[in-house]
């Protein structure tokens, strides 16, 4: 695993905490966005991905592949919800992470709802964390009918695409 120097080890729980969030919700947005240079960005050159009972991988270029087969499929919009961050840092700058996720995949012939938990491993870099082992587990998964993309606000006497 690629390491990198920590600015501060011995920061408190909310900092390595806040840190982590911010680090989840920038995972969140872009792969809801389909920005493979963020995730790029955020992710280290060996990063290791371990999905279910999937073989784990290891490299940017196999985990990228996971989210440019999301980009090439049906799905039209995504959205993550990442709650409950909890994060533990150890003296070799990495932080074991846990959160819950919900994933809503909205088709064109369908709306999918995952919900799962990331138990994460991150790298301090400066004040950032970089996403070093990628866990991700599926609990459940919901399928509803397809839904609308338009919305008429309360009030509103027009309907927003």
């Amino acid at each position: 695993m690629t390491t990198t120097t920590p600015a501060d080890t011995s920061s408190d729980p909310a900092t390595t905490t806040a840190r982590a969030a911010r680090l989840y919700f920038r995972y969140a947005r872009a792969v809801d966005e389909g920005d493979l240079d963020t995730l790029r960005e955020i992710s280290l050159p060996d990063i290791r991905m371990t999905r279910g009972a999937v073989p784990p991988t290891d490299g940017i270029e196999p985990f990228l592949d996971v989210y440019r087969a999301q980009n090439a499929s049906a799905t039209e919009v995504c959205k993550h919800v990442v709650t409950n961050v909890t994060a533990d840092p150890a003296e070799d700058g990495t932080v074991t992470t846990h959160a819950y996720f919900q994933a809503t995949m909205f088709d064109p012939t369908e709306t999918r709802m995952i919900f799962g938990y990331y138990d994460d491993v991150h790298v301090v870099d400066g004040d950032e964390h970089r996403l070093a082992h990628k866990k991700i587990t599926v609990e459940r998964m919901l399928t509803l009918p397809v839904s609308t993309g338009t919305y008429t606000h309360v009030g509103s006497t027009h309907t927003n695409a």
